[in-house]
C-alpha cells in the first residue's frame, strides 16, 4: 500500500509543485467554508426576494448590504484560520460596502439589485473558475 503524501510542508503549509513553485491544496474544511459562502450568498438573495413577495417591505440596501456581510464576513473568517483569500471576495465584498453606504447616504432611491446579482453571480463564476472564493 502506498502512503499518501501530506499537501503541507514542516515550514510555510505548502509542497513544492512540479514546475518548481509553491501549490498548496485546499483542506476539507476549507472548501466547505468556500461552498457555505456561495449558499448564504444565494440565500440572501432568495431570503430577501421572499420576504419581499410576502408584503414586506425593505430598503434598497438590504441586498448589497447582505452580500457585503457574507463576503467580508468569509474573508475575515477565512483570513482567521490563516487559509487563503481570493481577492475576489475582499474587491466584491468592499464593492457591495460601498453600493450600501451609497444607498443610505447619497441616493437612498436607487435600486443595486441588478449590480448586486452581478457580483454574486461573479464571485461564484470566479470561485468555479479559479477554485478560490
Amino acid at each position: 500500500m502506498t502512503r499518501r503524501r501530506s499537501s503541507y510542508s514542516r515550514s510555510r503549509g505548502s509542497s513544492r509543485s512540479r514546475s518548481g513553485g509553491y501549490s498548496r491544496s485546499k483542506s476539507y474544511a476549507e472548501e466547505r467554508v468556500e461552498r457555505l459562502t456561495w449558499v448564504f450568498l444565494v440565500l440572501a438573495i432568495a431570503g430577501v426576494q421572499i420576504l419581499q413577495q410576502g408584503g414586506m417591505v425593505l430598503p434598497n440596501w438590504t441586498i448589497p448590504f447582505a452580500g457585503c456581510v457574507v463576503l467580508l464576513g468569509s474573508g475575515m473568517y477565512q483570513y482567521s484560520k490563516r487559509w487563503r483569500v481570493a481577492p475576489t471576495t475582499w474587491l466584491a465584498g468592499a464593492l457591495l460596502a460601498g453600493m450600501t453606504l451609497i444607498n443610505l447616504y447619497i441616493s437612498p432611491g436607487s435600486s443595486f439589485l441588478g449590480i448586486s446579482l452581478i457580483v454574486f453571480a461573479g464571485v461564484i463564476l470566479m470561485g468555479l473558475l479559479t477554485g478560490e472564493t
